[in-house]
């Protein structure tokens, strides 16, 4: 059993903007409620209630795992952290704790930030400063937009740590996390422990290609949410990629392809699962 519920993804990030964009684009915030609060990035009230009331939001993006709420003279940049979710709710409905931040729609819509654990972030920058936000300029290409091939290659190439843990560096791969590391590597039969710089630029190759087609078919899914609930998206619905996972998670259980039990490693502190007879 997994010890505590897995940190949104690219397909969860993507799946809450996606929830979101119909109902909240094209609206115009006519307050904000936000109270300081210590996050990875500490909520400020001033410039949310400065620069993003009165203002409408003219564009949701995604960068990796953020989302960009690009608004007439501001852009808030929002990381959903181990536990943050973006709810949709109608104004006067019961607010759950920890709530940390309401934008009130225009057309009787309320966008709240709840972070329990308090790991997200939710911070408001000018339009200018997007491209030289550090948390932003650093991130490598996007898996389900761009070709990861030739980055994944070369940073395989020159490191000696395990493929599963480069897999999980934004500088490498942007919005990749563990749930999907490992399925990507069970699908491409490569194990997560084996040291980047040696396999086979071929092997790295599917490796790419996997990593797309996993995403692709979760987000399809509309994400993963686990037997131990945490990911809904900002609708309150639960993704149903869960059923399709062949290694996360599943230690114990029969590997789908070969039948043999799946295992479970720590490494970096993070729960690795394979099988260790498709994956060398």
């Amino acid at each position: 059993m997994l010890s505590s519920p897995a940190v949104p993804e690219l397909p969860e990030v993507e799946t809450v903007r996606r929830s979101l964009e119909p109902h909240v684009v094209g609206r115009r915030v006519e307050r904000v409620e936000a109270r300081r609060v210590r996050l990875r990035r500490g909520i400020d009230p001033r410039p949310w209630r400065a620069r993003v009331q009165g203002s409408t939001l003219e564009r949701l993006d995604r960068r990796g795992k953020y989302l960009l709420a690009r608004f007439e003279r501001a852009v808030a940049v929002i990381h959903l952290g181990m536990s943050g979710r973006l709810q949709l709710a109608r104004p006067g409905r019961e607010r759950e704790p920890h709530t940390h931040l309401v934008l009130g729609f225009s057309g009787d819509v309320e966008l709240r930030f709840v972070d329990p654990r308090r790991f997200g972030a939710a911070f408001v920058i000018t339009p200018g400063a997007v491209d030289a936000l550090p948390e932003l300029a650093r991130l490598g290409p996007d898996p389900v937009r761009e070709d990861v091939g030739p980055t994944l290659r070369d940073a395989a190439a020159r490191s000696r740590t395990p493929i599963r843990n480069l897999l999980l560096d934004q500088h490498v791969v942007a919005g990749l996390g563990n749930i999907y590391a490992n399925e990507a590597l069970a699908r491409a039969g490569i194990h997560p422990l084996c040291r980047a710089d040696t396999i086979a630029a071929r092997r790295i190759a599917r490796l790419a290609v996997e990593i797309r087609a996993v995403l692709d078919d979760a987000l399809a899914a509309g994400g993963t949410t686990l037997a131990d609930g945490g990911f809904a998206d900002a609708e309150g619905a639960s993704g149903y990629f869960a059923v399709q996972l062949a290694v996360y998670g599943r230690d114990g259980g029969p590997c789908p392809r070969c039948g043999a039990d799946v295992r479970r490693a720590v490494a970096g502190n993070r729960s690795v699962f394979f099988c260790p007879r498709c994956q060398r």
